[in-house]
């Protein structure tokens, strides 16, 4: 399977951008990648700038031996590996950001990305271990086996408001929209994004965002977060669906338990 492209610290990498940090670590010069890719040496520069800019990091420096890969250069490149490693297999564990926030504690061959990306992979019959983050979804796609329980929160720059939200593909706000309609509460939705990282980046613009909690940890001191007065209404549950290991998932929700726990995670008994 291609990978057309990495989410790398929120950000998108292309698959062409990596093919050129690749060629550089090989040949530490740019005219030689240039000619290897058969584009202008002025364009594998310019690929490179833009992904500085765009990350906020350097990807290379010049050298006495010519053009340096960074550390953190580097790093991207063995992500990416990784990634196309677990992607090469016949099947393999994926999940949604959210569920993937318990997913990762419970396994370390996981595959974390937007759910669109997921149940793409899904529907490809690539997927033995499936993390959900919708519950509504979780009763689609199979028998789920609930793991730990979450809540939502209220997350804006200035203030909350309810008729400039953002909303998230496939994520359990769909609770949120029915609590407010249960209540009468006029809300209206601005933007959709695919996953909540990009909500977050569109909540520093001004925009308000619910939230799971669990992803508060990715909410820097810029942005408030408060519970909604209906806080304790929002409780569900993260889910895995085992299409082919049942029991591997059930063993390791007992091995990580404490672990879970330190998390701040409450554990579905």
């Amino acid at each position: 399977m291609g990978l057309s492209s990495i989410k790398y610290r929120g950000k998108e990498i292309t698959e062409n951008q990596i093919r050129i940090i690749e060629l550089l670590l090989k040949t530490k010069s740019q005219n030689k990648v240039a000619r290897i890719l058969n584009i202008p040496t002025s364009s594998v520069n310019i690929q490179i700038k833009r992904l500085e800019k765009k990350l906020g990091v350097k990807i290379i420096q010049s050298s006495t031996s010519g053009t340096v890969v960074t550390e953190e250069g580097q790093e991207i490149v063995e992500y990416y590996q990784r990634i196309k490693r677990r992607l090469e297999e016949t099947s393999f564990i994926a999940s949604g950001f959210i569920c993937g926030e318990v997913g990762r504690i419970l396994f370390e061959d996981i595959v974390i990305s937007s759910f669109d990306n997921v149940l793409k992979l899904y529907r490809m019959g690539m997927v033995k271990i499936l993390g959900i983050d919708d519950p509504y979804w979780s009763y689609r796609l199979g028998d789920p086996i609930p793991v730990v329980y979450d809540y939502m929160v209220m997350v804006y720059r200035d203030r909350f408001d309810i008729k400039n939200l953002v909303g998230i593909r496939y994520s359990p706000q769909r609770i949120l929209w029915n609590i407010l309609k249960s209540r009468g509460i006029s809300f209206r939705v601005k933007k959709v994004v695919k996953d909540p990282l990009q909500g977050i980046e569109l909540a520093k613009k001004g925009y308000s965002l619910f939230l799971n909690e669990s992803l508060t940890r990715y909410v820097d001191g810029d942005l408030n977060i408060e519970k909604p007065p209906f806080y304790r209404d929002t409780k569900h549950t993260l889910n895995f669906i085992a299409l082919e290991d049942e029991e591997r998932v059930l063993k390791a929700i007992r091995r990580k338990k404490k672990e879970i726990e330190s998390r701040g995670f409450e554990v579905v008994e």
